[in-house]
């Protein structure tokens, strides 16, 4: 299990994989959630504006990415592993890498996750993530219900 950076001369290709990982793993783990976006829009907002504007951690074995977080500040904005991959330790690997990195600069990491996404729950509350916030779903894309989460961070 290799822990990387998006590849200056892979961009595209990373771009990419992180696009139909995030598809795939929002259909199987919640497969009624509205797709407000075509999968051709997903890929251009990876490409033009998460890889060039957040921090971004992708994991890989044997060359094959099943896995990826973005954070941008002090907010977690999405953590994906790849269908068939759970439970193997990807994704405390990407959480730990993004809460070391924001501790630098931050004294808590947010994030939002949707309320009938169980495992995310218990995966973020099973790492210190309190909930804030029960929302309605309104503010979001998917009208989806929302959790906000919230962990503070010691300081580096």
């Amino acid at each position: 299990m290799m822990l990387r950076r998006p590849r200056a001369d892979a961009f595209a290709d990373d771009a990419t994989a992180l696009t139909e990982l995030m598809i795939a793993s929002r259909r199987a783990t919640m497969p009624h959630l509205a797709e407000p976006r075509a999968p051709a829009e997903v890929h251009r907002w990876m490409r033009e504006t998460v890889l060039p504007s957040r921090s971004v951690w992708i994991v890989e074995v044997a060359g094959e990415v099943v896995g990826f977080a973005l954070r941008n500040g002090a907010w977690l904005d999405a953590l994906y592993v790849k269908p068939g991959w759970t439970g193997q330790g990807i994704g405390q690997r990407l959480l730990d890498a993004m809460l070391e990195e924001a501790a630098a600069n931050a004294d808590v990491m947010r994030l939002y996750t949707f309320q009938r996404n169980a495992g995310a729950r218990r995966f973020y509350e099973r790492n210190g993530f309190v909930v804030v916030e029960l929302t309605d779903g309104t503010d979001n894309e998917e009208r989806e219900p929302d959790v906000l989460y919230e962990r503070r961070l010691a300081r580096l």
